[in-house]
C-alpha cells in the first residue's frame, strides 16, 4: 500500500462527526467482538459442563483481541488509520500534513485522557465519574474545526482520505 502524500491540515476537508462515530464504533466492535462472542456462548457451556473449553476460548479470544488492537496501532502509525477510519473513509494527520508518530497518538492523544479518566474515578469513587473526562473531550467535536480535546492536544486532525 501506497504511503499518503503529506497534506497541510488547512487545504483538506475535515471528516464528517458521522464518520468519526462510524469508525470508532467498528474499531470498538473489531477489538471486543471475539471477548463477547464468549460471553454469548459461555451460559450454554457452562451448562454442558465444559469450565476447561471456556477457559480456553477466553484464552483466545483475548490473543485474538489483542492482535487486533497491535494491528490496528500498526496501520495508525503507517498510515494514519484503522481499520475502522480506512473503511468510512478518513484518516489522521498532523497540522503539517503528516502521518502522527505513534508516540503522539499514545501519549498526546490517548494517554492524559485515560489516566485524568482514572484518577477522577479514584477521586470521586463514583463508578462512571471517568466518563465525565471522555464526554467533555468528544463534545469539542461539536466546534467548527471539528476537533475533539485530544485533537488539539496531539496537534492532529481527523480528514476525509
Amino acid at each position: 500500500m501506497e504511503p499518503y502524500p503529506a497534506q497541510d491540515a488547512h487545504e483538506v476537508e475535515a471528516a464528517t462527526r458521522l464518520s468519526r462515530l462510524g469508525a470508532a464504533l467498528v474499531d470498538a466492535l473489531l477489538g471486543l467482538a471475539p471477548l463477547g462472542a464468549i460471553a454469548i456462548l459461555a451460559p450454554a457451556v457452562l451448562l454442558a459442563g465444559r469450565v476447561g473449553l471456556i477457559l480456553v476460548a477466553l484464552l483466545v479470544a483475548g490473543l485474538v483481541s489483542l492482535t487486533v488492537l497491535i494491528v490496528q496501532i500498526i496501520l495508525l502509525a503507517k498510515h494514519g488509520q484503522t481499520i475502522g477510519k480506512k473503511l468510512l473513509g478518513i484518516r489522521m494527520i498532523t497540522s503539517t500534513g503528516e502521518t502522527p508518530s505513534i508516540w503522539r497518538v499514545f501519549f498526546l492523544r490517548w494517554l492524559p485522557f485515560a489516566v485524568a479518566s482514572a484518577v477522577v474515578q479514584l477521586v470521586f469513587k463514583v463508578r462512571w465519574s471517568g466518563v465525565v473526562i471522555h464526554l467533555a473531550d468528544v463534545l469539542l467535536i461539536f466546534q467548527p474545526t471539528r476537533r475533539c480535546l485530544h485533537d488539539l492536544f496531539a496537534d492532529t486532525h481527523v480528514i476525509k482520505a
